[in-house]
């Protein structure tokens, strides 16, 4: 199987993130190739060709670019690269690649899987077969691996602290009631995977692992750090069940603090730039597929931001400006394949 790699796009991504404007990024206008608009105000800024998913956005430092995972075979399904696409008014019709290996799946986590000193963390089973975190330098070369474990499990869902010296990650594993004829990831029941929440140092040393799933009954996923450090939000749901709720804790594990209510999924959290909200995909008020919400961080009402009730939307990140929140969108509530869009932030809460 041959390995493309393409570190010089990386750098000339790096690049445009670092001569940004004081404006920050012009919306994409019919002349970039990417125009769209909803009418809930989101603007389309990419879709694949064919079967292909473009999923997981999660903005560069500046905010000039969006990395992204692109599924070969539709919605989490296939091989998968990473992609950056520009932002910068039209520099860019199509996104660069930064890892593309076949029969590989590398995918980064939406929120803060791209540091501006430590490069772009995410998860692959690029080598032996079994899920890890690695890190792609922002200085170009082979990704670097961070962790290597034995069983059953895979580590995913990578994210950096603000100062780039450590990653949180999830590993996921089956109970013994729900491994036959599931997956780690998806078991056949739909509600028993159980997953474990860690941190590692960049440099592979230091592993520590925050939440026990097995111990306690619980999945827990998507561990997004916040902008300060101090805290850690991501989702979990309890053994045997199909609701999801979000989390919130200190670093250090400790502290752990449930922030939504009621049935429903809640997924896919990550920080707004000030770190007082959560953006989140979620069906509350019984919606029939998932929109975005945004919440304090400290509590309340959820507010919506899309409201598109024919389409999922999911995966959100928000820009270091405060301005928009990228997401991933498909029609229906099936799982087809997603575009990426983004719609402006309510409020303001920048850094």
């Amino acid at each position: 199987m041959r390995s493309r790699l393409y570190a010089a796009a990386f750098l000339a991504a790096l690049a445009l993130t670092a001569c940004s404007s004081s404006e920050g990024p012009r919306p994409p206008g019919p002349s970039d190739g990417r125009a769209g608009a909803r009418a809930d105000g989101a603007e389309l800024l990419y879709r694949g060709k064919g079967r292909t998913s473009a999923q997981n956005p999660a903005f560069s430092p500046d905010g000039g670019s969006v990395l992204f995972t692109l599924f070969a075979g539709g919605y989490n399904d296939g091989a998968a690269a990473l992609r950056v696409l520009s932002l910068r008014g039209g520099a860019q019709s199509r996104p660069s690649t930064l890892l593309d290996e076949a029969d590989r799946a590398a995918v980064n986590l939406p929120g803060s899987s791209w540091h501006p000193s430590a490069g772009v963390t995410f998860a692959s089973d690029r080598e032996g077969g079994r899920d890890e975190v690695w890190v792609m330098p922002p200085g170009g070369g082979r990704p670097a691996r961070v962790t290597e474990h034995g069983g059953d499990s895979g580590y995913l869902e990578p994210s950096f602290s603000p100062d780039g010296s450590w990653i949180a990650f999830q590993e996921s594993r089956e109970s013994r009631e729900g491994a036959e004829g599931g997956t780690a990831e998806e078991p056949a029941d739909g509600g028993s995977a159980l997953g474990s929440l860690w941190k590692v140092r960049r440099d592979g040393s230091g592993r520590a692992r925050l939440l026990d799933g097995p111990a306690t009954g619980t999945d827990n996923r998507q561990p997004n750090w916040s902008p300060k450090g101090d805290r850690l939000v991501f989702q979990r749901r309890e053994r045997g069940s199909h609701d999801w709720a979000l989390y919130v804790m200190n670093a250090d594990g400790g502290g752990l603090r449930r922030l939504t209510g009621g049935a429903g999924e809640h997924t896919d959290p990550s920080w707004s730039p000030g770190g007082r909200q959560v953006v989140f995909s979620s069906t509350a008020g019984g919606l029939e597929v998932p929109q975005i919400f945004v919440i304090p961080v400290d509590g309340g009402r959820p507010v919506r931001v899309t409201r598109n009730d024919g389409s999922y939307d999911g995966a959100p990140s928000w820009s270091p400006d405060g301005r928009w929140i990228a997401f991933e969108s498909h029609p229906g509530d099936e799982d087809r394949p997603t575009a990426l869009w983004r719609i402006p932030a309510p409020g303001t809460d920048g850094p």
